[in-house]
């Protein structure tokens, strides 16, 4: 881990001198060290993977969207139907505006035969698989999804559903 004998030491609560000790074999660690070393090794590298996780991690693939043609009512009931609180508006692979539940139930009964293109909201932000899982949850913080561009029209999608149900983030 690139760790000096001080540094484990004080990340295990154990003196420099007894890590090199443990590390020539002169001791023998008792349950209680061991497990101190271990727990703030494994602490390190959970840390490390979190901090190395980037949105093709979490995006979910091949992503649910609405084309500006279709009407209110069809994006309505796949909403439902899926149990997704938002959609992307994509025409031709070009994303072109979103429309979530919050916008749907702003609406008039009789508005429902209307084209998403005339009530869309505006598009997610895009970002590329490789942009770091942190930027993504600040994103997260002001929008309800954001779109993963896979190249060739493709996308994924990271909600901050999806966030949440993250083990570590």
């Amino acid at each position: 881990m690139g760790w000096s004998q001080q540094k484990l030491g004080r990340m295990c609560g154990l003196s420099q001198s007894y890590v090199n000790k443990l590390e020539r074999g002169e001791a023998n660690p008792g349950y209680k060290a061991v497990k101190k070393m271990f727990e703030a090794m494994k602490q390190h590298l959970l840390k490390a993977n979190v901090e190395k996780r980037t949105a093709s991690d979490l995006m979910l693939g091949n992503v649910t969207f609405v084309s500006t043609h279709t009407t209110v009512e069809e994006a309505r009931k796949l909403m439902i139907r899926t149990d997704y609180s938002q959609l992307p508006v994509i025409d031709n692979g070009i994303v072109k505006g979103s429309i979530t539940d919050r916008r749907l139930v702003t609406l008039e009964p009789s508005q429902r035969g209307l084209k998403v293109g005339k009530v869309m909201e505006p598009k997610f932000p895009l970002v590329s698989p490789g942009t770091r899982l942190e930027t993504v949850k600040h994103m997260l913080a002001d929008v309800p999804a954001v779109l993963v561009e896979k190249g060739e029209g493709q996308y994924g999608i990271i909600t901050k559903h999806a966030l949440l149900k993250a083990a570590k983030f």
